[in-house]
């Protein structure tokens, strides 16, 4: 009688789970239909469809910004007026996974957007350029330049991400039996609340955290957000690192030292491997640059003019 007994209890459980799981499904359109009317341009590279913004003169000296992990390249248009004061041409695009660029059927590998940068750069025919990563853009311009090296002409990391650190949701996540369980009904959830956290205070600010909740209401957003927390993309970039200090390519650090996401041992550990990196530190967590994008993009475009960039 009590095999039955288990029985029951087991799939009352499962049929619990799977209703769950239907219930808390939140793509509900294509990325081709969120990205109507953003006022990005687009194009079919050969692994998805980018969207980007490309902004001032042409013949200007290019800078090209990548965002972060979750939060799409709307996050950053701050940045775009300080640097185009600055005499810029500046890039902006949205990763795979994310904002307003395709979902594609592949992993969210680091060099699956090293190669994603690559073609954009070929598309626009800007054969070198200087790039800007805040937290997981961090990972993917160390990635670019330390594979492309002839390709960059000055980097410029906020709060970049070295490793990851594995939790143990993370590793138990990478079991594919479990991974689209854990992303829909704990991950996806855990994440949208860490980006409302990014603050509602401001017109602005609300239209951003907008933007980046209904960035999950796109069919594959799970999907690749879960093949990038579980796949190579958060490991060490220290190898980056160590190559890019080797090409002597100018680079500037900005970091908090109060950071609870990425360590700011991590980014010294980084840092040690440069003679002449310019090194910038701040208080105020991850986000400790909500308020200070025209005070880092000064810096970075003085130190960038310093060095010929």
């Amino acid at each position: 009688m009590w095999k039955f007994w288990i029985i029951g209890v087991l799939a009352v459980l499962v049929v619990g789970v799977a209703i769950a799981y239907a219930l808390a499904d939140r793509e509900t359109m294509t990325a081709e239909e969120f990205r109507t009317g953003s006022g990005y341009e687009t194009v079919a590279l050969a692994t998805g469809v980018t969207a980007y913004k490309d902004m001032g003169p042409k013949d200007a000296t290019p800078l090209v910004i990548v965002h972060g992990a979750t939060l799409g390249s709307v996050a950053y248009e701050a940045y775009y007026q300080p640097f185009l004061n600055a005499g810029y041409r500046v890039i902006s695009y949205d990763q795979y996974g994310r904002g307003f660029s395709d979902r594609p059927d592949a992993d969210l590998s680091i060099d699956f957007m090293r190669e994603q940068l690559l073609g954009l750069l070929d598309y626009l025919q800007i054969e070198r350029t200087s790039l800007y990563g805040v937290s997981f853009g961090g990972a993917v311009i160390a990635r670019f330049a330390a594979a492309h090296p002839d390709r960059v002409t000055g980097l410029g990391f906020q709060v970049p991400l070295i490793e990851a650190p594995r939790s143990g949701l993370l590793q138990v996540a990478s079991l594919p039996v479990v991974k689209p369980l854990i992303g829909r009904l704990l991950m996806v959830p855990a994440i949208i609340d860490r980006g409302e956290s990014f603050g509602v205070e401001t017109e602005e600010q609300r239209r951003v955290v907008n933007h980046f909740k209904t960035q999950f209401e796109v069919e594959g957003t799970q999907r690749m957000l879960m093949s990038m927390l579980t796949g190579d993309a958060m490991s060490s970039r220290l190898a980056d690192h160590v190559t890019i200090a080797a090409a002597d390519i100018p680079t500037q650090f900005v970091y908090a030292t109060d950071d609870p996401e990425i360590l700011p041992e991590t980014v010294e550990a980084a840092i040690d491997n440069y003679e002449a990196a310019d090194v910038h530190t701040y208080t105020g967590g991850h986000f400790f640059s909500a308020t200070k994008q025209d005070e880092l993009a000064a810096k970075l475009a003085a130190f960038f003019k310093a060095n010929g960039v």
